[in-house]
């Protein structure tokens, strides 16, 4: 019953989102367009994406509440493993990591309007999941940013889970990545954001305004490991996502949108 009265208010702020998407990416495309065109100033194109997130997350109402924050340390590349509940996922990452990154996502997020342009200009890389040949070059083009200096971000998940926020099995792509690289997995734990969208396509579907939580956890070392531990490895990602799952504390939080944040 609830829902079915709740359902035209998560209509309404359906199409106000729709609308603040439309009308900040038309002020934000001028810049990223013209940044995109040289590789040597993707870093600054990237800058501006995440000023046109953090500005998406403020019109939309968002709160952020990050535990962590200290283990964002970027002195070298590294995997960044991010659990998927939401298709606000990619919005919300850019303000809580802004050290510049690639985005490795799938193939279909090429033809999004607004994300999809990063991938078609090479700023991001998108990866098939029906053709290992171009998941292959993909993945050495991954591996190549990261022995450059560049950090990488995944959603080892692979899509958003059915049964979100429960995890789903993470894939071992990310995980070869690192162990053939030598570079560490950083886990980060997105806490409630299938609270905020989680079925877009469900015009009544629950969509609210509201806090995105996230934990950043303490760097997982990969040097002096081989493929053959690909699988402790994945397994030690995968349980310190699901750790706080199980009601897990954190100590300590700081907010990147102070004037947004509860006390």
């Amino acid at each position: 019953m609830m829902k079915i009265l709740l359902g035209p208010f998560y209509l309404l702020f359906k199409l106000y989102m729709l609308v603040v998407f439309f009308l900040v990416w038309a002020v934000f495309y001028p810049f990223v367009h013209f940044l995109l065109k040289d590789p040597a100033t993707h870093p600054r194109a990237f800058k501006v994406k995440v000023l046109w997130c953090r500005v998406l997350c403020v019109l939309m109402f968002t709160r952020f509440k990050i535990h962590g924050k200290e283990n964002l340390i970027f002195d070298d590349s590294c995997v960044v493993c991010i659990n998927h509940q939401s298709y606000m996922d990619i919005i919300y990452m850019y303000p809580v990591i802004d050290h510049y990154f690639k985005f490795i996502g799938k193939k279909e997020l090429r033809k999004w309007l607004m994300i999809g342009v990063f991938f078609r200009k090479g700023m991001d890389i998108s990866i098939s999941r029906e053709n290992p040949k171009e998941a292959r070059i993909s993945l050495d083009e991954a591996m190549e940013a990261l022995n450059n200096g560049i950090s990488v971000a995944i959603f080892p998940e692979g899509e958003i889970p059915i049964d979100t926020p429960q995890l789903k099995r993470f894939k071992n792509g990310g995980f070869k990545m690192a162990l053939a690289t030598q570079k560490p997995i950083l886990p980060v734990t997105f806490l409630r954001n299938h609270d905020r969208l989680y079925e877009p396509y469900n015009l009544f579907g629950k969509t609210t305004p509201g806090l995105c939580e996230v934990i950043i956890h303490p760097r997982i070392e990969t040097q002096g490991m081989d493929l053959m531990d690909i699988a402790p490895l994945r397994n030690k990602a995968e349980g310190h996502t699901r750790q706080p799952r199980s009601g897990r504390k954190t100590e300590t939080h700081r907010c990147i949108l102070p004037h947004l944040c509860p006390d």
